[in-house]
């Protein structure tokens, strides 16, 4: 077996920012714009080291191939069950899922797993004073889970581009990386649900009117900011510009924002990590909004923290 490049160090602090989902400690902070930002920047951190660490890898499109015949008849009728292909990289999602499962990660309202059914949540507690009663999202509709999209994405449009073609022989590290890298940018894609919601409640007028009108491009224009869009993504790109140099001797001026030095390298090419937030988490994370809100109004689980009660809609 060929030896993991990982530093130990290094793997353990990947790990823990990748198992981590944003913290909430009531329904107040978590609508706060100021800390949806923060949140949000956070989150941008986590998604450029794990993407980093998968690029040590090939590709290795193996670990995404169907019906993956080392795991058995048994595990990949289990596989098969929670809705997979029955891949190596879907097994080793699953599995993290199923232990996540279990200490109520997926009791947090922005946190979607891509398989099951998990086990039932028994260990640790919920964050802070939020108890399961507490509700800060309306119901999540079905057609804003966009798991399966993100999972196409990534291995066909992320990986091929992100690494070096071939196969190294690191089958079970990059199965453990594209981990991950999938939690850490669904994470991110599902926060969005924060947002929609905190732009709902600050123009709820204006929100109604367009839901009740069906106007998904309306709802569209409702959440964008393009000038903030364009500003976050030269922060993802200046912060993937940072973390990535290849620092092998102290060169002054190296970690300047900009110009970079011209013998300065990278482990993977920063615009590319840019264009990954321009093009896929960021739309995939305005569909979510949109969906959400779609589907605001229809919301039948009774009173969500912080609103009033529904009122009760006119027979026609």
């Amino acid at each position: 077996p060929r030896k993991s490049p990982h530093c130990p160090t290094t793997l353990a602090v990947v790990s823990a920012m990748a198992a981590n989902t944003a913290n909430v400690l009531d329904p107040v902070t978590a609508l706060e714009l100021s800390n949806i930002r923060h949140c949000l920047q956070r989150m941008e951190d986590s998604i450029i080291f794990s993407l980093i660490e998968r690029s040590q890898y090939k590709a290795n499109t193996a670990v995404y191939d169907p019906d993956c015949s080392q795991l058995g008849e048994c595990k990949l009728h289990q596989l098969k069950s929670a809705g997979s292909n029955g891949c190596l990289g879907d097994w080793f999602i699953y599995q993290t899922e199923c232990l996540h499962s279990q200490v109520r990660r997926y009791l947090h309202p922005t946190e979607f797993n891509f398989f099951g059914p998990l086990p039932e949540p028994s260990l640790g507690s919920t964050s802070g004073s939020r108890t399961a009663k507490t509700r800060i999202l309306a119901d999540v509709p079905k057609g804003a889970i966009v798991n399966n999209r993100l999972l196409e994405i990534y291995r066909k449009q992320v990986v091929p581009a992100l690494c070096e073609p071939g196969d190294d022989g690191n089958h079970g590290s990059t199965a453990v990386q594209d981990v991950h890298c999938l939690q850490t940018m669904a994470t991110r894609i599902y926060y969005g649900l924060f947002v929609a919601e905190s732009k709902f409640r600050s123009e709820t007028e204006k929100a109604t009117a367009l839901i009740q009108a069906k106007d998904r491009d309306g709802l569209m224009a409702f959440i964008t900011k393009a000038d903030v869009e364009d500003k976050n993504i030269q922060r993802v790109i200046l912060k993937a510009r940072t973390f990535s140099q290849n620092i092998s001797a102290a060169e002054v001026g190296q970690l300047a924002p900009a110009p970079p030095s011209s013998s300065t390298t990278y482990k993977i090419n920063p615009e590319f990590i840019g264009s990954i937030f321009r093009d896929y988490v960021m739309p995939l994370t305005k569909d979510v909004e949109v969906d959400y809100l779609l589907a605001r109004l229809q919301d039948q689980s009774g009173p969500i923290e912080g609103m009033p009660p529904a009122k009760k809609a006119r027979s026609t």
